[in-house]
Parts: C-alpha cells; sequence; structure tokens
C-alpha cells in the first residue's frame, strides 16, 4: 500500500480514526501558526555568554599591538 498522508490538527486527524485503525501509523508533530506565536514555559531561555574571569586581565588589543611592537624592537636591538 502506498503512503497516505493525512495532515491537520489532533482533532482533524482524529476523524479519520475509523480508517486508520489497525494501520501502522508515524506521526511527527509541527509547530503550528497557533502555538508558533504563544512562548512554551518549557522552551529553554537563551544562554548569556559571559567572559568573567576567563578573560580578565587580558590585554586589548591596542596594548597588545604595543607590547609586541615594543618585543619586536627589543628583539632587533639585541640582534
Amino acid at each position: 500500500m502506498a503512503a497516505h498522508v493525512i495532515e491537520g490538527t489532533w482533532e482533524e486527524i482524529k476523524r479519520h480514526e475509523s480508517e486508520l485503525i489497525g494501520h501502522h501509523l508515524r506521526v511527527i508533530i509541527t509547530a503550528g501558526p497557533a502555538t508558533m506565536n504563544e512562548p512554551s514555559e518549557s522552551a529553554p531561555k537563551p544562554k548569556v555568554l559571559r567572559g568573567y574571569g576567563m578573560f580578565a586581565g587580558l590585554l586589548s588589543t591596542e596594548e597588545l599591538l604595543r607590547e609586541k611592537r615594543e618585543d619586536t624592537i627589543r628583539e632587533d636591538r639585541s640582534l
């Protein structure tokens, strides 16, 4: 038997219950227009990324470039 697709809300699909009894079914649940606009309470909140401690004491780009230039000058003098 070829695949037969019935698409709709649960209530719309349930109307076909009598013709589906005894058949193997696959149900794929997708977000519908009614649920897409409503925020889900169980939906995870977006993670806020923070760099506390991880980058503490790290030099800014300007400071890093200045130190790199100074190191290069010192190395050139020692040759």
